[in-house]
């Protein structure tokens, strides 16, 4: 941790948000330092460099001047929250145009800002970007699906794989909805933190693709057939030490919706119970 001494004012805010607590004030200089043998222990994530109101810390890392300054008023109102998340729908219908690669890959970078546990960051992209190759990998998927049917899987009889295989012979693709792109979050099998790490950095995506006038829906199939199926998994270019952990198709939507529809009421319970 490298200390401004000039700006710094002592006012302590960096101790206190940092979140494994390793950051301490030196009594003889008044200058806030990481706790001597306690370095190991920094999760990089920038806390005290962000927080910073005189722009005074910095990290080996992590230089104060590299990252960018947040405007005034960059929190959005409740109502603008409210009508993004309510508003915005699993689009399974897109138009027969891609999405400019500059775009995807500012989508992505905006959702690897997405929080992990301890700042791990295990999050991987894969992008199928050709619309030919996407249906290539929806015709892998429904192989897939066909070796489950000869399985009797009760897979087949859970999710009506039956008819999902009957639909896409007769060109009804209900895999990957005829989307212009697929985007796959993958990560090490083994690691706890991806699961969820994932599913953030995903639903991230899908909020951010609003923004741009694009639309997004979870790949369920396509992220049960990577798992399942090495030809998928070679197809991707994905190692056997990777798992998937959602995969989401992306494109323009081919239709507007004009209303937020109804929803079930939410449950809540406030614990403890008196």
């Amino acid at each position: 941790m490298k200390i401004d001494k000039e700006e710094c004012i002592a006012c302590g805010t960096c101790i206190a948000v940092c979140p494994v607590k390793i950051i301490e004030m030196k009594n003889d200089e008044k200058i806030p330092a990481i706790i001597k043998g306690a370095e190991e222990l920094c999760i990089n994530c920038g806390h005290c460099v962000t927080v910073c109101p005189k722009s005074a810390a910095s990290l080996d890392t992590m230089d104060v001047n590299d990252c960018k300054e947040l405007p005034q008023g960059w929190q959005l109102s409740p109502e603008q929250v409210e009508i993004l998340l309510k508003g915005r729908r699993s689009i399974r219908n897109f138009k027969d145009e891609p999405v400019d690669k500059k775009i995807m890959t500012d989508m992505i970078d905006t959702a690897r800002y997405a929080p992990t546990g301890i700042n791990k960051q295990p999050v991987k992209w894969a992008v199928v970007y050709d619309k030919d190759k996407v249906q290539e990998l929806a015709k892998l998927v429904v192989d897939w699906m066909k070796e489950l049917v000869k399985a009797k899987s009760p897979i087949v009889e859970t999710f009506h794989l039956d008819r999902t295989i009957a639909d896409f012979e007769q060109g009804q693709d209900r895999i990957c909805r005829h989307a212009p792109h697929v985007v796959i979050a993958y990560a090490a099998k083994d690691d706890p933190l991806a699961p969820a790490a994932s599913t953030i950095a995903l639903t991230y995506l899908d909020l951010i693709a609003v923004s741009y006038g694009l639309g997004a829906c979870w790949a369920g199939y396509v992220q049960m057939a990577i798992n399942a199926s090495p030809d998928v998994m070679k197809f991707l270019g994905l190692s056997k030490k990777s798992a998937c952990f959602g995969a989401m198709m992306v494109g323009s939507p081919k239709y507007e919706y004009y209303s937020i529809p109804l929803r079930e009421k939410a449950h809540i319970l406030w614990a403890p119970k008196a």
